[in-house]
């Protein structure tokens, strides 16, 4: 009796696995993958975005375009500065780098209480508040004073200027 058990419990655990044998043998491929048009880029229209925190700049555009998840291509996009003093930087367009929060400008103007800044293009670092071009600058201090040359770097957090390379400056007495 004990033997005829045995041999009934084998043949239960060998059926067991047959439908696990069926399972496997007949697994399905899985399926195709189905290509889905993916946006390529997104737009944005009255694009504004300002720094987390304490008010330190705030950048606006009429029309931007998330390349990107952390590049932003702006169309005349405005960049206001309050550092010491409220400076406006404007340009033709731009592409914002939100992880390395830089901006870098085409046909760039600064503008602030007593200076003007001209340049074909630039970047602006959001963290160390500094403007850098390497392809030549104009700046007019008062209305009267003008520096030009070739690199130039405005760091309008401790308001200096450095201009080097091909420096031409014209100092005139203030009219007044």
């Amino acid at each position: 009796m004990r033997n005829k058990l045995y041999k009934l419990a084998l043949l239960l655990v060998l059926l067991s696995f047959v439908p696990f044998l069926l399972f496997v043998s007949k697994r399905e491929t899985p399926p195709e993958k189905i290509k889905v048009p993916q946006h390529k880029t997104q737009t944005v229209e009255n694009f504004v975005l300002k720094s987390a925190g304490k008010n330190v700049w705030e950048l606006e555009s009429p029309l931007a375009v998330l390349l990107k998840k952390d590049l932003i291509k702006l169309t005349r996009p405005v960049l206001t500065v309050f550092s010491k003093e409220r400076v406006v930087i404007t340009a033709s367009e731009a592409l914002f780098d939100r992880e390395k929060q830089l901006v870098y400008l085409k046909q760039v103007s600064l503008k602030g209480k007593d200076f003007v800044a001209f340049s074909p293009e630039g970047i602006y670092d959001l963290k160390s508040q500094t403007f850098k071009t390497e392809v030549g600058c104009k700046a007019v201090y008062n209305s009267v004073n003008t520096l030009e040359g070739k690199r130039c770097i405005l760091d309008l957090k401790n308001r200096i200027t450095i201009i080097s390379n091909r420096v031409k400056t014209v100092i005139r007495e203030d009219s007044e």
